[in-house]
């Protein structure tokens, strides 16, 4: 269980950084668009799914909770 709680750890912080790195020179609803942007094209589902649980946990930058709410939104909408 440690191995699973330090790799979510370590996804939570990339969201992070992600938005960190994508706030510059953009509106808030830019950034959050190019962050979700990101996480769809270059993470797993299985990592999707382990961020989608940090919504609401504080872990998450305010981008980076965001992104990860309309993420899980979407992805919700297609399974149904």
């Amino acid at each position: 269980m440690d191995g699973e709680l330090h790799r979510n750890e370590r996804l939570y912080a990339m969201a992070n950084q992600i938005a960190d790195n994508l706030k510059h020179g953009r509106t808030e609803h830019e950034t959050v668009d190019e962050v979700a942007c990101h996480i769809r094209r270059f993470w797993s589902r299985d990592m999707k799914k382990s961020l989608f649980a940090a919504i609401g946990s504080e872990l998450l930058n305010p981008i980076a909770e965001k992104a990860a709410e309309s993420l899980e939104q979407e992805y919700r909408l297609k399974t149904g």
